[in-house]
């Protein structure tokens, strides 16, 4: 599968694994930036993900504020690609092209297309799932311009290599900056985000106001937050 690769990609790759082993406070970005430097992946978003495939915490490069902005209040769930759509091929995958899941005019129709990927001046996009020890802890999302090609059968071969390499790198982080809740944190969080009162919450829950205030207290204090609006901010999912 990987003898295609060449000899120039391997030695690339080596570089970029000695480079984001360096310890760093912002091991994202420098991934992020050593794609662009060693590979040319000039934009990307960096997801950090959970144990049920929710995404978060989104990192950006190369791309704008407001690309981001659109992508998640208006059309992530247009996106062919999304990972919670594909799960399963990810495991297996690694990365995943439009061009694997979708035909050029079908896409070419597509919301997904017209509406957010045109307007911005892109056109093709590739998703990389990273999982550590079977699971699911980070999602990278990569877009090409309308003049910088599609991406390539070698660019997913590529990324079948680096997704292993990329993981390893980020698990001891992801693991620090982004702690595990319980299947009832989960929960308030959602409701959390929907704009939910502690009532409310307690209602749907069937459980007292005071349990959901505990369970608040609990989750404000496992992201270093103080109130929702940047708890809401800080654990952005895509659904």
């Amino acid at each position: 599968m990987y003898t295609l690769l060449s000899a120039a990609d391997y030695e690339k790759m080596i570089h970029f694994a000695s480079i984001i082993a360096k310890p760093t406070e912002d091991k994202r970005s420098l991934i992020q930036r050593e794609l662009a430097t060693q590979f040319g992946y000039d934009e990307s978003i960096f997801w950090y993900a959970d144990e049920q495939g929710n995404l978060f915490d989104p990192q950006i490069y190369g791309f704008s504020d407001k690309v981001l902005f659109d992508y998640i209040n208006e059309f992530s769930h247009y996106d062919f690609l999304h990972p919670q759509k594909n799960f399963s091929l990810f495991q297996t995958k690694r990365a995943l092209r439009l061009s694997d899941l979708v035909n050029p005019s079908l896409y070419e129709d597509s919301t997904f297309y017209y509406s957010f990927m045109k307007p911005y001046g892109y056109y093709d996009e590739m998703v990389i799932c990273l999982f550590h020890e079977g699971t699911c802890i980070g999602v990278i999302g990569l877009a090409r311009q309308e003049n910088s090609g599609v991406f390539t059968s070698m660019d997913r071969k590529r990324f079948q290599l680096l997704s292993d390499l990329i993981a390893a790198n980020l698990s001891p982080q992801q693991s620090k900056e982004c702690p595990l809740l319980s299947k009832r944190e989960n929960e308030v969080v959602q409701l959390l985000k929907d704009g939910k009162t502690n009532q409310a919450i307690a209602r749907e829950l069937f459980i007292s106001q005071n349990t959901v205030k505990k369970h608040i207290q609990n989750i404000f204090q496992k992201y270093n937050v103080q109130n929702r609006t940047q708890l809401v901010r800080k654990i952005w999912q895509v659904h």
